[in-house]
């Protein structure tokens, strides 16, 4: 008969060893991994910014005369952009990394196929899609408004120029913004960082020229601001 060989396993010194090496390759892995998924979130919400910037362009200065985009609340704003702008695809306000969305969806809210629907010759906000908090803040603002003045911006932006870090933000380091000449920056803040004077902002008084970092005295005021409430969607 021929001698079998037994395999011999792994010494539990050889196996901690394995497990270490592992720990080590995921701790220098991880951090990479995390800031990578981050920048292409900051991709995907700077492209929605823009999408919707050029969608109101297009809706307030495409025609002969220019169109007033005012409406009660974000919904509402939505449509008009959707009727006028050509902007009737509901991802681009309703980022899939959002922490609110993502718990509407846990919640089996279905996820909205767009956010204007039909109905024969009528026209109509897509209650699915106004079941979801959305993920913008937007300004009602005139087609002739100065270039530079901001237009939308991710969710939970405070009038201390800081986006809000608790209450399921978007963004923990900051926040994406598109104003009326279509241009995206990412803002870790609305406070001028190269400015020895920390109460200056990057913003200009909204038909002014003075500096703040108030995004209501940047808008002409707080009134003008549409957002959908997170306590009640």
């Amino acid at each position: 008969m021929k001698n079998i060989k037994k395999s011999k396993g792994f010494t539990l010194v050889e196996l901690l060893i394995v497990i270490a090496i592992i720990g080590i390759l995921a701790a220098m892995i991880m951090p990479n991994l995390g800031s990578v998924m981050g920048k292409g979130s900051q991709m995907k919400a700077q492209n929605a910014a823009r999408s919707i910037a050029q969608a109101w362009i297009q809706a307030s200065k495409s025609s002969a005369k220019p169109r007033m985009i005012v409406a009660p609340d974000i919904y509402g704003w939505a449509v008009k952009l959707a009727k006028w702008g050509d902007m009737n695809e509901p991802s681009m306000w309703l980022l899939d990394f959002d922490e609110a969305v993502m718990m509407k969806q846990g919640e089996g809210a279905p996820m909205p196929l767009s956010v204007l629907e039909k109905q024969g010759n009528i026209e109509r906000l897509n209650p699915e899609f106004k079941a979801y908090p959305i993920s913008w803040e937007v300004a009602n603002m005139t087609p002739n408004a100065p270039n530079g003045t901001p237009l939308v911006w991710t969710r939970g932006l405070k009038p201390n120029g800081y986006w809000d870090t608790t209450n399921m933000p978007v963004f923990k380091d900051g926040g994406i913004m598109a104003f009326t000449d279509g241009h995206v920056q990412w803002l870790t803040s609305l406070i001028d960082e190269n400015s020895t004077d920390q109460q200056r902002g990057i913003l200009k008084v909204f038909n002014g020229t003075n500096r703040t970092f108030n995004i209501a005295q940047a808008v002409g005021g707080s009134a003008k601001i549409l957002r959908s409430n997170l306590a009640t969607e």
